[in-house]
């Protein structure tokens, strides 16, 4: 595809009739439930802007609510009651096979327990989350422990699919890499936990308020098959209405979708890639006529029978973007008893080297950002509007001129504020007092991409961090009472084992300064320079046809001695087994652990370690933990070693 940059004439622009449409924004599940994400309120605030009425829901978090009710939990009983009923009638003719046996089994023992009890548990969970005691860390512990019992619950009406509250990690069975098998998924009421989501959710909103357009962001691969199944059955009740999608993973497989003739016959009218704020306000131009279609950049849409990509990229000039609009946003109802907001001070990556990335994937141009007038100005903004304290700097990676402006000029201007942010480690951060600043401007939590601690790999990767200035990084951010999150994979193309124990040894050698810890191991990302030019990196790519919508693939080294992808597994599970104990924290999600740390003002937190609690600590007057039964898992994508999409978590860090 041919692209070129646009500058949009809106002086000289044809004249508008001045028609305005309502438009509902959707973000679907899965998404962690204790902020909201930016895409919806970047998007709403540019419309409204312009006049246009806007809905915008974040269903994942509506999902989530629903889901912990007795309502709900209710209705999946009786599910689950029918689903036995019609078992034991094929059972009685000799009928059952030995998937359907499995189902039985587990559909009887989840069915011999207290529903309302489960309910009246989730309940109390919730109001932990929401309320003070979410600072106990034990009853946080195990209100954390009902949520996941709730989805073992709700797995087994949807057998053989495995719902996950957290981390994101759902299988409905049917690999997202494969078009023929996503669009299975979407007609399998069996599984497809996000048909009655939609039905239940989406769909009577969708009926009250009738918008024009709808629009579905799908910023990671969880999102796709729920977005997708909102697209498919908005557009069978509504086929008036114009459905487009956006968001990184729809960028990331442009080239695939346009090759699915059906996903814009039956899903979605139109797809917008790469940034969408304004690509957005120009197709409801489009749609009222006031636009032609071939004038509408990032988009991608059906004529003629032909899907066409129009070659003109917008890329969004962030000192002229208006403040992110919440408005509308259930800011009370996650899961974290104060308000944290996102925000964005930077597009795309500043360092932007990294062999291994694809994160730039989802602009087409590279590093933008907002001088830090601009940004504590916003902040401050955000602060007051809505009533928020806590603030999550969504940036790739924080540009170290960035940290240090921002931090000066929010304790010169007495901005109240705590917030976190990923970051490079950086020579150019190695000044005690940067990180004094930093602390006192009211960063609590870091989070780093390291990688590797062993120099030759990071010069592979591009990376060009020194051990040194890794090592004074986290010694400075620790002494002033910064949480650091370390984030490191085994397996770069071309490391050895001695270098993988160079990573391993490192952590161990610096636990003082660690607080906690992630090490994956690598994947080769479709997009990355890597996958690009495999023969550089020493490594073959393998593909398979039926994977048709892959976001990452299969690899092999062309050489003996180095780390294979199921060597980098097995030193993974070795680690976690012999050396991750005294990491091991009972609350760990991202925002959780930056509210402890902002409430207690410390990174000192032994209460919050695995090891330094009974079990008997984690149970206040309910019990949780009663849900034990064996439920029987999907596949996982890619099933058999040797099949692309069997490695499928890396560190999506700061570059």
């Amino acid at each position: 595809m041919s692209s070129s940059f646009i500058k949009i004439d809106t002086k000289n622009a044809k004249p508008k009739s001045g028609r305005k449409l309502k438009t509902m924004l959707l973000f679907p599940p899965e998404w962690v439930p204790t902020a909201p994400y930016l895409a919806l309120p970047s998007l709403t605030a540019v419309l409204r802007e312009n006049g246009h009425e806007v809905i915008q829901r974040d269903i994942n978090i509506e999902m989530y609510e629903l889901f912990f009710s007795d309502m709900f939990l209710i209705w999946v009983n009786a599910r689950m009651a029918q689903q036995l009923r019609e078992l034991k009638g094929k059972e009685a003719q000799g009928e059952l096979t030995e998937k359907e046996i499995d189902q039985k089994e587990c559909l009887e023992e989840v069915l011999s327990f207290d529903v309302m009890e489960l309910a009246s548990s989730a309940e109390e969970a919730k109001r932990i989350n929401r309320s003070e005691d979410f600072y106990d860390a034990s009853k946080l512990e195990w209100a954390l422990n009902v949520f996941r019992d709730v989805m073992r619950y709700i797995s087994v009406a949807y057998y053989p699919a495995s719902l996950v509250y957290y981390p994101m990690e759902s299988n409905l069975g049917y690999r997202p890499g494969v078009s023929s098998e996503v669009y299975a998924c979407l007609n399998d009421p069996q599984v497809n936990v996000y048909r009655d989501v939609c039905q239940q959710l989406v769909l009577p909103s969708i009926a009250k308020e009738r918008p024009d357009v709808v629009g579905i962001s799908i910023g990671t691969k969880m999102q796709l098959i729920a977005g997708l199944t909102f697209g498919k059955l908005i557009k069978e009740a509504y086929p008036d209405i114009h459905i487009t999608v956006g968001g990184n993973v729809i960028t990331r497989l442009q080239e695939d979708l346009a090759k699915q003739e059906p996903f814009f016959t039956e899903i979605f009218d139109s797809a917008i890639m790469y940034e969408g704020e304004h690509a957005l306000l120009w197709l409801l131009e489009a749609l009222v006529g006031d636009r032609e279609w071939t004038a509408v950049p990032n988009l991608m849409y059906k004529e003629q029978g032909h899907v066409r990509i129009n070659s003109e990229i917008y890329t969004e000039k962030t000192t002229s973007l208006p403040l992110p609009d919440f408005e509308g946003f259930p800011l009370d109802s996650y899961f974290v008893p104060t308000r944290i907001l996102p925000y964005l001070a930077t597009r795309g990556c500043y360092w932007g080297k990294c062999t291994f990335c694809d994160h730039g994937q989802g602009y087409f141009d590279q590093y933008r950002g907002k001088p830090a007038q601009d940004v504590v100005r916003e902040v401050k903004a955000l602060q007051e509007k809505f009533h928020a304290d806590h603030f999550l700097f969504a940036d790739e990676s924080y540009p170290p001129a960035l940290f240090k402006k921002v931090s000066q000029l929010l304790i010169e201007e007495n901005v109240d504020i705590k917030w976190t942010t990923l970051i490079r480690f950086e020579e150019t951060l190695q000044d005690p007092e940067i990180w004094d600043l930093a602390a006192k401007s009211g960063c609590k939590t870091l989070y780093y991409g390291m990688e590797s601690a062993n120099e030759r790999v990071l010069e592979l990767m591009d990376k060009h961090a020194k051990k040194s200035v890794i090592e004074n990084n986290l010694k400075e951010a620790a002494r002033v009472g910064i949480w650091n999150h370390v984030m490191a994979f085994y397996g770069f193309p071309g490391e050895t084992k001695e270098e993988a124990e160079d990573t391993r040894q490192f952590l161990l050698d610096n636990k003082a300064s660690i607080h906690s810890v992630e090490l994956f191991y690598f994947v080769a990302y479709r997009h990355t320079p890597m996958v690009r030019n495999p023969e550089k990196f020493g490594i073959t790519i393998h593909k398979q046809d039926e994977y048709d919508m892959p976001l990452d693939y299969y690899y092999t080294l062309n050489e003996p001695g180095g780390v294979s992808c199921l060597d980098a597994m097995q030193l993974c599970e070795e680690f976690y087994q012999n050396d991750f104990a005294s990491w091991a924290v009972r609350i760990n999600a991202r925002e959780q652990i930056f509210l402890y740390i902002s409430k207690y003002g410390t990174n000192k937190l032994p209460q919050i370690y695995a090891t330094n609690h009974t079990p008997a600590e984690a149970k206040p007057d309910t019990v949780a933990g009663l849900i034990t039964w064996p439920v029987a898992k999907a596949d996982p994508e890619g099933g058999k070693d040797g099949e692309p999409g069997m490695a499928r978590v890396v560190s999506h860090s700061a570059k």
